[in-house]
């Protein structure tokens, strides 16, 4: 099958970046002919040129699109820039249709879609996986005020609906869509994420630590992502210092960036806890799972808003279970594997006693914290190694060529 992917080869950052990497990989491994929009061929990016959310390689679209975010009338900025960008990938995916003939178009959500023009212009049925709600992480990361945001939300629930088949990450987004985007029930599949669960496998703690040149006689508290609103990390630090009255050699590993940067580094001094947390700024992604490796418990402290509402397959769950780590998690939908697999322990979101609690309760148990690991680690190989996920993909892209067929 020919496959094309409407969205600019360098278009992905971080873990959208490394969802398509895992899933476009096996697609190319399965045999399948992928294109990007600019005409070039799909071949798999070596895992070293992938950063984690590096605000530290900001290309020169992004500094423009930091500074509109910054004028008083950022939310129209904003939809100006997604009409510019869309533009361009418009134009870019006129003359690869003309030249290639794809059999699908798949696309990751983005604000508006002009692949459903292309679609339905040149008779080709297209996939759009949504993994968010652009309206929400506006609103959560304060990039627009309220009318703009309501105008970017009527904008989602006038395109969302237009793909002829939409792959959900998690149950809570299959439901949100159904309900407030008119999205029917038999056009929606859910696919969660994925890991490489050969390269994020579980490996020796200490030779790790050695390799990062971290001390050995600590216990490393961790988490690895984007440093952005959503993801809770603020409790995470307010906890440490609750953490360290229990255990003393706790310590945190934060290993990411991300807009938040200078926000947790501010609340880390505030707390008195700078010295006992270890920020490691943007890695290259072959890195991180010697970084998870090192690392005695993870760490998922989601926070409610976004969230709660669209659920969570988070790329850094299953890379944590893939290392054979347990997890301490926020109780929101698409976590509860934690609880399901005794792969790590839930606590309230933004509750940060109990978020201590649970993180002292491993440090102070390492049969449990074994026990959990492996459990995870089975899990994840079974059911969401990149490769599963992208047969499952695969199969939504032959239903929707098989009814379009059926159509003529």
């Amino acid at each position: 099958m020919k496959i094309l992917i409407y969205s600019l080869k360098n278009g992905e950052s971080g873990a959208g970046r490394i969802h398509l990497e895992g899933v476009l990989g096996n697609l190319h491994n399965m045999g399948h002919s992928i294109v990007y929009l600019e005409g070039k061929r799909y071949s798999p990016t070596p895992v070293k040129e992938i950063q984690i959310r590096g605000e530290q390689r900001r290309t020169v679209w992004e500094q423009i699109k930091e500074f509109m975010a910054a004028t008083p009338l950022r939310g129209e900025a904003l939809v100006l820039w997604f009409i510019f960008h869309e533009v361009r990938i418009f134009l870019s995916a006129v003359m690869t249709i003309l030249r290639h003939r794809p059999d699908v178009i798949y696309r990751r959500h983005p604000l508006l879609n002009s692949d459903y023009l292309l679609a339905r212009a040149f008779h080709i049925p297209s996939v759009r996986e949504v993994n968010g709600i652009v309206a929400d992480e506006i609103k959560i990361s304060k990039r627009a005020d309220n009318i703009m945001i309501r105008v970017i939300n009527w904008i989602e629930k006038l395109t969302i609906p237009k793909a002829d088949k939409v792959i959900a990450v998690t149950p809570r987004m299959k439901e949100l869509l159904q309900s407030e985007y008119g999205v029917p029930s038999n056009r929606i599949s859910m696919v969660q994420n994925g890991a490489d669960t050969d390269s994020f496998t579980p490996m020796n703690p200490v030779m790790a630590r050695e390799t990062l040149g971290l001390a050995q006689d600590i216990n490393y508290v961790g988490f690895v992502g984007s440093l952005t609103r959503w993801q809770g990390i603020e409790y995470l630090i307010q906890s440490l210092p609750l953490v360290i009255k229990q255990c003393p050699n706790a310590r945190l590993l934060i290993v990411g960036d991300g807009r938040m940067r200078r926000e947790l580094f501010e609340l880390a001094e505030k707390t008195g806890s700078s010295n006992k947390i270890i920020f490691t700024g943007t890695v290259p992604y072959h890195e991180v799972p010697l970084y998870i490796n090192a690392m005695d418990i993870c760490v998922a402290s989601f926070r409610k808003e976004r969230n709660e509402r669209c659920g969570l397959s988070p790329l850094k769950l299953s890379e944590y279970m893939a290392c054979g780590k347990a997890i301490v998690g926020s109780r929101l939908s698409g976590l509860e594997v934690l609880e399901q697999q005794n792969a790590g322990i839930l606590v309230e979101p933004e509750n940060v006693p109990e978020l201590a609690a649970a993180i002292i309760s491993l440090l102070q148990n390492n049969e449990l914290r074994m026990q959990m690991g492996n459990n995870g680690r089975r899990y994840v190989v079974k059911y969401h190694s990149w490769k599963s996920v992208a047969g499952r993909v695969a199969e939504v892209f032959s239903e929707v060529r098989r009814a379009r067929t059926e159509e003529k």
